[in-house]
């Protein structure tokens, strides 16, 4: 089983494959069951279910995502349905670049190759870059933390594209407090969010329920996770 290869990354590759390889009904019926044993805290369906959530953000896997959430609604698991289906991707970027001290803007592909330096000077800039793009090649940095990331998904505003990065980004989506920031963060768009809840604690849970930023649907789905339930 994927939760069984310690890598995220190769975890998250091989959870792909099976996907494709199976049966969407198949698909349908572990989704439905991981889905239910992550709520009730059951350890290793939490790892199967963050790394789904990982599969899942790509927009490249938005067709598997629809069709998943299709056959699911026709099953009446709507709120289920909700949270997979797949986000479409924009082309459009906004937001101000930053200013890298070199007296005039940076291309991005001066910037792509910024986000590879080891300078944490630098590196601070470029958290604040705009384009989905130069932030995929710094979460691959090896000299980034996690209290970098934390820092770039809590930023507001900030691009949709930029949250469904680090979504889709295995070294990064399985800490916990990367998962907070960006479970809070009201421009993460809504199913990417939804797949997050059951990797929140009762306390995390809670306080998204009593924030009224936040999407009402997200607040929804994190007071019914409270809800008590057993595993049978």
């Amino acid at each position: 089983m994927a939760c069984a290869i310690r890598d995220p990354a190769m975890a998250s590759g091989y959870l792909r494959s099976v996907l494709h390889a199976n049966d969407v009904e198949d698909v349908c019926d572990l989704v439905t069951v991981v889905h239910a044993a992550s709520l009730a805290r059951d350890a290793r369906a939490g790892e199967v279910w963050l790394l789904l959530a990982i599969v899942l953000a790509d927009v490249a896997e938005n067709e598997l995502a629809d069709t998943i959430a299709r056959r699911l609604r026709r099953r009446g698991l709507v709120e289920l349905a909700d949270m997979m289906v797949g986000v479409p991707s924009t082309d459009e970027v906004t937001g101000r670049v930053p200013d890298f001290g070199k007296g005039r803007p940076l291309s991005l592909g001066e910037r792509k190759s910024v986000a590879r330096t080891r300078d944490r000077s630098l590196l601070a800039r470029v958290l604040r870059d705009p384009h989905p793009d130069v932030i995929r090649i710094l979460l691959g940095n090896p000299h980034l933390t996690e209290p970098d990331v934390v820092r770039l998904v809590a930023q507001r505003p900030i691009q949709a594209e930029v949250l469904r990065e680090v979504c889709c980004s295995p070294r990064w989506l399985v800490r916990h407090g990367v998962r907070v920031a960006l479970a809070k963060n009201p421009h993460l768009p809504v199913p990417l969010a939804l797949r997050l809840v059951p990797q929140l604690s009762a306390t995390e849970q809670r306080a998204i329920v009593n924030s009224p930023e936040l999407d009402a649907r997200l607040r929804d789905a994190c007071a019914a996770a409270l809800e008590p339930r057993t595993l049978h």
